[in-house]
């Protein structure tokens, strides 16, 4: 019999840390790590989730999927709340266990003892963990996506841009209409809660958005599919970004990835718009910054990269990957360097540096085109021309949802 492992929700309380430091002096159970976000608290075998009822990502859900996998939840509450409303949202979520922050180490201790009862084998296998939400990991090699996990859900297609301006958004639009000529559906979602533009690159309204995809999902407040905008020349839907990004608070990465794993039920690919910031900034009681866009990433089957064709581009390639590692490992790298110059020496040269760097899976070159200035001024997607080409190049990565891997 082993001792039971437990992960421990970032907290700004004291609770876990002192729980951390008892757990090392007397055991008990053994800390497996810290949880920032739902793809940590699904991303490893364990027994025992802490959290606090504050964490931005703790849901319902959440609760469920791990419950459901084997794994049990306690939360703790703030014992100074007179109203006791902490624990009463515990005890709502349907978390195992419901105890006060000012509980003793070694009483959370027996907690973790009682739920997850006696455990005999060190290779406990947590099947089922939130599938609605995680993939499978693409291989580093080319892309060969397990055939049952093709038939559950679609492809989730992360654009991100190495620095802003640097045409993601164009690439994105261009790339959900490519697919679509497959003759199978694609939605193009505006995750990017720094500067999101798809709603008005497109002439579409500002509402229903994100937020309103969200509650659909999350609060069962309507039909997810009423809160996407439709594009019929392209034949692409579009769920528009926040109205105004300086609500990026109002998002919770958990909540944004639940969306898009339900879109990607009813659509054989969602192309998912980022924003180029992916710093893991750490939490002060609210939702972290930037953590829409690193759990996008995160559960991307494919991520696509631009960036620009200068010195100065291509270093922000590689800071960004630097910085993104962790969220890209694994999964098929796809380099688009938007507007490369006329001179195919600069482009060997580029393509050459990246190889030696950043190992993509592949590189797209896409040459600037007067039809993409226009068709933004227009509202329009972008007429036949040498842009349309490059995307419809690069589309040629995604595969073909439901055709059997060989």
């Amino acid at each position: 019999m082993r001792e039971p492992a437990v992960m421990l929700a970032h907290s700004m309380r004291g609770w876990a840390q002192e729980l951390h430091f008892f757990l090392m002096d007397h055991g008990g159970a053994i800390v497996r790590g810290y949880v920032m976000s739902p793809e940590d608290a699904i991303g490893e075998k364990y027994d025992v989730l802490l959290v606090d009822d504050v964490t931005s990502f703790l849901s319902t859900r959440l609760v469920g999927n791990l419950q459901r996998g084997g794994i049990r939840v306690i939360g703790v509450y703030d014992a100074t709340d007179p109203a006791g409303r902490g624990k009463q949202r515990l005890l709502e979520l349907g978390v195992d266990e419901a105890l006060a922050d000012t509980t003793p180490p070694s009483e959370f201790l027996d907690a973790i003892a009682r739920i997850a009862g006696p455990i005999t084998t060190d290779d406990k296998e947590l099947l089922g963990l939130f599938d609605a939400i995680v993939a499978e990991p693409a291989s580093a090699g080319p892309v060969d996506h397990d055939a049952g996990r093709r038939h559950k859900r679609g492809f989730v297609v992360a654009v991100a841009a190495a620095t802003g301006g640097a045409g993601a958004t164009e690439v994105a639009i261009q790339l959900a209409s490519t697919l679509r000529l497959r003759n199978q559906a694609a939605v193009l979602v505006d995750a990017d809660e720094q500067a999101p533009s798809i709603a008005q690159r497109l002439g579409l309204g500002l509402h229903p958005n994100i937020r309103t995809a969200v509650d659909a999902v999350h609060h069962g407040t309507g039909a997810l599919t009423s809160t996407l905008g439709q594009i019929p020349v392209a034949g692409i839907s579009v769920l528009s970004g926040l109205p105004n990004p300086r609500d990026w608070f109002e998002l919770r990465s958990g909540e944004v990835a639940e969306v898009l794993a339900e879109l990607a039920k009813v659509h054989p690919y969602v192309v998912a718009n980022v924003g180029p910031r992916i710093e893991d900034l750490p939490e002060t009681g609210g939702p972290a910054r930037f953590s829409v866009t690193r759990a996008t990433l995160s559960i991307a089957d494919i991520v696509v990269l631009v960036g620009s064709t200068t010195p100065i581009g291509v270093t922000r390639i590689v800071d960004w990957l630097a910085d993104g590692r962790s969220l890209v490992t694994g999964k098929p790298l796809h380099v688009v360097l938007n507007q490369h110059p006329s001179s195919s020496f600069v482009a060997t040269e580029i393509e050459a540096e990246l190889r030696r760097t950043v190992s993509p899976q592949s590189i797209t070159l896409v040459p600037f085109d007067k039809r993409v200035l226009r068709a933004s001024w227009d509202g329009e997607v972008v007429p036949r021309g040498p842009f349309t080409k490059a995307v419809a190049k690069l589309s040629n990565v995604v595969p073909l949802f439901g055709v059997e891997a060989k």
